[in-house]
């Protein structure tokens, strides 16, 4: 008897859910944009490690920051701060390989990653929000 109550409490426990906790900063942007790096604006993005910001117009909350992490491979996030609510300081600006938070608390993030850079205390902090990316030929497409 004992040992069905100790193998049920372990299916209970292993089928425990964890919700991922959701951003309530940012609202979920739907876009798709195309942007050709054979295009001199855009002729950066064909070097590794450099960022190019697109407007809001393109896509996003407030923009969007891709980067090429590798051969052909790219990386896009939302310009937004994960940790402020929209507002004009809550844009981010693309520093050579991470983005700051122009907001006073400075919030600093890698822009190959998304991953903030500098966590403080032991509050719940949200990494940048990514958007999907697909390279064909010169083509970039980054989509929600």
């Amino acid at each position: 008897m004992r040992a069905c109550l100790v193998i049920i409490a372990f299916v209970l426990v292993g089928c425990a859910e964890n919700q991922p906790v959701r951003n309530p900063y940012l609202i979920e942007a739907s876009f798709d944009a195309q942007i050709d790096t054979r295009l001199p604006l855009y002729s950066e993005l064909q070097q590794i490690g450099v960022t190019v910001t697109l407007p809001s117009n393109f896509g996003g909350i407030q923009g969007i920051h891709i980067t090429q992490v590798g051969i052909d491979s790219f990386r896009a996030f939302e310009v937004a701060c994960s940790n402020h609510q929209t507002s004009s300081c809550s844009a981010t600006l693309a520093e050579g390989t991470s983005a700051r938070c122009s907001c006073p608390d400075g919030f600093s993030y890698s822009l190959f990653t998304g991953q903030l850079l500098n966590r403080q205390g032991e509050n719940i902090l949200f990494d940048l929000k990514e958007y999907a990316v697909r390279k064909e030929g010169p083509m970039i497409y980054v989509f929600n």
